[in-house]
């Protein structure tokens, strides 16, 4: 097995959610690490977006790299003829793990700085190593990304307001986590198959991929890239 590394830049606010209850002020909040609590996207959230993105694109390979769909009865498209054998597919998805947020600044003519730290980069670099990935922070970030981001920065996400409104009327308000827009995340993919997964990186690095809730009011859009593929661009 090879392990390629992809970096996810947020054009647009995201919300991951968690899916359970809540009992503090934020109703909703974000997918973070269960053992640092750094927002991340767990790997099953993040495999059943591509999956929907690559079923949109007409990815012939669609069963083999993600497995078969077979609680909606889907027919194997792909070139294998053992459906139960693939249906769990046959690349593996990790976990997409924060690498650098935007920080408010009050430089002037710009808005934000991009920033890291080694809190961040440490558990993706140790990850990297054991899959013998590729992992360069130089071709990961833009080279004005600072590395003195505090952990405060993204321990208090940004909150925004909801509401349901009914001819006018408020009927539900809630408040919901994002990650904002121009925050990197980092993830690895491991694969079997060399011409299937140049397929499946050319498919991958084309599009404009969304991920998590509310897509239909522009949450979670994304470009998605090999960082390999990165210093040739």
């Amino acid at each position: 097995m090879k392990t390629a590394t992809y970096i996810i830049r947020c054009l647009t606010n995201m919300h991951v959610g968690k899916g359970d209850a809540t009992y503090e002020v934020v109703d909703k909040c974000v997918q973070r690490d269960v053992t640092t609590g750094i927002p991340c996207i767990y790997s099953s959230s993040l495999k059943g977006a591509l999956r929907q993105f690559f079923s949109k694109q007409g990815f012939t390979e669609l069963d083999y790299v993600f497995g078969a769909d077979v609680n909606r009865g889907k027919k194997n498209n792909s070139n294998e003829k053992n459906e139960e054998e693939h249906s769990i597919g046959n690349f593996t998805f990790f976990q997409a793990n924060l690498l650098a947020y935007p920080v408010q600044t009050t430089e002037k003519n710009i808005s934000y700085i991009l920033k890291t730290n080694e809190a961040l980069q440490k558990p993706i670099e140790e990850l990297a190593n054991l899959l013998s990935a590729p992992f360069d922070i130089e071709k990961m970030l833009p080279k004005e990304t600072k590395k003195d981001l505090s952990n405060e920065d993204f321990e208090q996400l940004p909150v925004i307001a909801r509401n349901k409104l009914d001819n006018g009327e408020s009927k539900n308000l809630w408040y919901e986590e994002v990650v904002p827009a121009e925050s990197r995340f980092v993830f690895f993919v491991s694969y079997d198959n060399e011409d299937i997964f140049k397929e499946f990186n050319k498919i991958i690095e084309e599009g404009v991929i969304q991920i998590g809730a509310n897509g239909s009011i522009g949450y979670g859009f994304c470009k998605i890239t090999n960082i390999e593929d990165s210093s040739k661009k």
